[in-house]
């Protein structure tokens, strides 16, 4: 298996899991500021907030439309045998600073926890083998009026085909 071809299936995984879970969907499409009075979106394939989460990097520019993104960067930390990779996956939570402040804390914290929620989930795991690890996890800043969080996850997969090996 190409070293890069894991993040394609890893990110599509991701994203559906995001896609699927209506808080997560509710906390990027909503602009009020009580989680408790959000209009509940559609979620799956066919949610409105599917533009809002990006399997690739991604960071809105100064002059977009107010939202709220989720984009991913995949990075292969190491391949040192034919059979195993340690791969990360970094998840940026990219929040609209004027929608920041909910009556229940920041969107860009409750985003952060339903993604970890979702991803580092043991009993459950997406994808990887021996679970989905948290490597590291810091706000941050991505443009004038967009701040969040930057998120990353590290897991083993396969480096190559079985019929490859050897």
């Amino acid at each position: 298996m190409a070293h890069f071809l894991t993040f394609v299936d890893e990110k599509e995984t991701l994203r559906k899991a995001f896609l699927e879970d209506q808080e997560l969907v509710d906390l990027l499409m909503n602009t009020g500021n009580n989680v408790a009075a959000f209009e509940h979106f559609s979620t799956g394939s066919k949610s409105p907030a599917g533009k809002r989460v990006k399997k690739h990097f991604y960071v809105p520019g100064t002059t977009s439309v107010d939202g709220n993104f989720i984009s991913m960067r995949g990075h292969v930390a190491y391949a040192d045998s034919n059979v195993i990779k340690r791969v990360d996956l970094t998840v940026y939570i990219i929040c609209n600073e004027d929608q920041m402040d909910l009556l229940q804390g920041s969107r860009a914290d409750l985003l952060a926890d339903r993604v970890d929620r979702l991803v580092n989930n043991w009993s459950d795991t997406l994808f990887g083998y021996g679970g989905i690890r948290l490597l590291s996890a810091d706000e941050v800043q991505f443009v004038d009026g967009y701040s969040g969080w930057e998120i990353a996850y590290t897991t083993c997969e396969r480096n190559m085909e079985a019929d490859r090996i050897g």
